[in-house]
């Protein structure tokens, strides 16, 4: 299922796409007005995963359960350079 919306002039564009991932997941994806991925939202068989894309595409956010059921955050730049944050003494 997609949402699109138009803008003042008019044209027509994708914002939300709801689906599935090739496993069965939901799936939930957001893009900017120029057709770039913006934030994703899907899960896996740890819990839900939280993707956050900048302005050119690249990477730069993920929240995300671990295997034991934990949350782990991850921050970056855009080169993909960043520091993972986990629960823990």
């Amino acid at each position: 299922m997609l949402l699109q919306c138009s803008n003042r002039f008019g044209q027509r564009r994708l914002v939300v796409a709801l689906g599935a991932t090739d496993g069965g997941n939901g799936l939930v994806r957001t893009e900017s007005a120029k057709g770039k991925e913006l934030v994703k939202l899907t899960s896996n068989d740890n819990g839900g995963i939280i993707d956050v894309f900048n302005k050119t595409g690249e990477g730069i956010a993920q929240m995300h359960a671990n295997e034991y059921g934990n949350g782990v955050v991850w921050a970056g730049n855009r080169k993909g350079m960043g520091r993972e944050l986990k629960p823990g003494p």
